[in-house]
This record gives structure tokens, C-alpha cells and sequence, in this order.
């Protein structure tokens, strides 16, 4: 088994340690009280707050996620003035771009709450215990973040329904993540390496977990994919399928079960579409996950099809899975 394998199995004790704490988590959480909310993060920290933001405006929340590094480079200092409360999503809380920001702009850290799994990095020490909210996701040792990433998200989620004032029960999302690892995807892997060419198509909460399999699929198998939202696969993408490219398209209950369903039945003719549903659907080739997570945690098993497809591909296309040959973890340059 890889180090990345090996990360991916302890995905369910993870969110079990995180619901144990989760309590904590709320008991911090209470001692804020946004109106306007700004995450920043990058990488996988970034694409965990782009989930918590999906949670957060449907319930009629003002909330904005950025890449922190472009915010870093192409903000003006006033923007920050239109926000009351700043989370910062670093699972190492030492990245270069999370140091430069609170370096340069001091001021922020007063409305500043850091999201980490690390409690003793440079981040959490220039802020104060009761603004920094551990993710309990252990350590991580591949390249491809997995534990960490889900863990952000939850715990974004946990912040976030306490200010909503709304209840997130996560019991039993271990069992879901349990059940997406034991799935067989080899006939999925195949496809998609003969091919060379994947396209990923999702919408609401699954639109950050495809940017996060985009992330895994690169750092962990070297293999190049692209995503779309569905609408914006509509609006002229499909022509890819065309080209040749493999879709795999998510299909999840929820508000847009059947504008996705409409989508895969329009599609059903081709050999090239694949579904991840957890919609007992009519698909030539689909990989079926369990039924029954509320619609904001649906779509994190997901993210485990694409980790486990991104194992597999390393080792077909002869990559160490999880080591890095080009990039670190922490990133200390821009």
C-alpha cells in the first residue's frame, strides 16, 4: 500500500476524531458572530472553503472564498474592510502566501480565525487559542491531501452552522467514506488511462470537490484533467465528448438531481460518460455510492473515487503515489 493509500484508509477515524471535538469546535465558534464572512486559503485549503461556501450562501449567508495568493498580490488593504470576520484555512499554517498576509497586513488579525492541523505553526502563534480551530485530522504523509481536506471541510461546516444557527449531524459520514473505499474501480482506471483525456462535470457542492480531484489527479498520478460546472459543460464544453474525452459526471441527490439526471439521459448513448451517483440510475457506467448523507456531505465520498483513481493510475503509469518529485507539501515559495 502507498503512503497516499495509507492516508486515504484512515479518512473515516479522522472524521471520527473531528466528531469527538466537534463540540469544541462549536464552543469556539459561538464566540463570533459575522455578518460578512471572507476564507482564504490555497490548494486543498482553498477548494475545503469554496465547500463551506456553497453551505453558507444557499442558507442566505454573505460569504466569499479566494485563492489567498492572488488576494496577497491584487487586493488593496481596503478590501478586507468590507468583511468582519476572515477565516484562514492552512492545513500546515505555515504556507508562504498565510505568513506574507499576516505580515503585511497586521490589521487583520484581530478579525482573523485560522482553520489548521497544525496548533504549534507560525499562523497559530500570532493569533489568540480561541482563534485557532483544529481540524484532529493526525498526520498526513503523501503529497495529495486527503485526512486534512476532508477534515477542513467538516470543520469549516461545524463553524459555519453555528452561525447559521442550523444543525449538521455527521454521524455516519465515516461509513459513507468506509463504503467509497472498498469500491472496485479498475474498469474505471482503464477507461480513463487508455483514454488520456478526463473530463469532470458536477454542480453545487460537487464543483469543489472536482477542483480537488483536478488537484489530487495532478499531484498524485502526473494525469491532467479538466472540470466543468454543469451548466457551464452545457454551454459548449460537451463538444469535448466529441473530441473523445471520458466524462465522469456526478449525480448526487439533492436540488439538482434531476437537471443532472436529464444530463446523463441526454448523454446515455455514448460509451464515454460515467456516473458517480448515489441516484439509483440507468447508466451503462457508473459507480454507485451509498444513499442517504444530507445534500452539504453527499459529496465528500466523492472525493474518495478520485483519490483511489488517482492511486491507481500512479502506479499503472509507474509514479511513486504520494511522493513528491517536483513539488513539497508546504510550500515555502510563491
Amino acid at each position: 500500500m502507498s503512503i497516499f493509500a495509507q492516508d486515504c484508509s484512515e479518512q473515516p477515524k479522522a472524521v471520527r476524531e473531528l466528531i469527538v471535538h466537534a463540540m469544541e469546535t462549536e464552543r469556539r465558534a459561538d464566540l463570533f458572530k459575522p455578518k460578512n464572512l471572507l476564507i482564504l486559503g490555497m490548494g486543498a485549503s482553498y477548494y475545503a472553503g469554496l465547500y463551506a461556501t456553497v453551505y453558507a450562501n444557499s442558507a442566505g449567508f454573505n460569504c466569499r472564498c479566494e485563492e489567498l495568493s492572488e488576494v496577497l498580490w491584487y487586493w488593496d488593504e481596503k478590501n478586507f474592510d468590507f468583511y468582519d470576520t476572515i477565516v484562514l484555512v492552512s492545513q500546515s499554517g505555515e504556507t508562504v502566501e498565510l505568513k506574507r498576509l499576516l505580515e503585511k497586513y497586521p490589521k487583520i488579525r484581530n478579525k482573523s480565525i485560522l482553520v489548521t492541523n497544525n496548533l504549534n505553526s507560525s499562523a497559530a502563534r500570532v493569533l489568540s487559542q480561541d482563534r485557532v480551530f483544529p481540524i484532529h485530522a493526525g498526520q498526513e504523509r503523501a503529497m495529495g491531501s486527503t485526512k486534512t481536506f476532508v477534515n477542513s471541510i467538516l470543520t469549516l461546516l461545524l463553524i459555519a452552522s453555528r452561525w447559521l444557527g442550523s444543525s449538521l449531524n455527521l454521524e455516519g459520514l465515516d461509513e459513507h467514506l468506509e463504503y467509497a473505499l472498498g469500491l472496485e474501480l479498475h474498469e474505471y482506471m482503464e477507461s480513463v488511462a487508455t483514454n488520456g483525456q478526463l473530463v469532470l462535470v458536477g454542480r453545487g457542492f460537487s464543483v469543489p470537490i472536482l477542483r480537488m480531484a483536478q488537484l489530487t489527479l495532478a499531484e498524485v498520478a502526473r494525469f491532467n484533467s479538466s472540470f466543468y460546472s454543469g451548466g457551464g459543460f452545457r454551454h459548449g464544453a460537451m463538444e469535448l465528448l466529441i473530441g473523445g474525452a471520458i466524462a465522469t459526471l456526478i449525480h448526487l441527490e439533492g436540488k439538482t438531481e434531476r437537471v443532472v439526471g436529464k444530463m446523463l439521459q441526454d448523454l446515455s448513448d455514448l460509451d464515454t460518460v460515467w456516473a458517480i451517483t448515489n441516484v439509483g440510475v440507468d447508466s451503462k457506467r457508473r459507480i454507485q455510492l451509498k444513499s442517504g448523507l444530507a445534500e452539504e456531505l453527499a459529496a465528500i465520498p466523492v472525493i474518495v473515487i478520485f483519490q483511489k483513481l488517482a492511486d491507481l493510475l500512479a502506479q499503472k503509469r509507474g509514479y511513486p503515489s504520494g511522493v513528491g518529485m517536483i513539488a513539497t507539501k508546504v510550500t515555502s515559495e510563491e
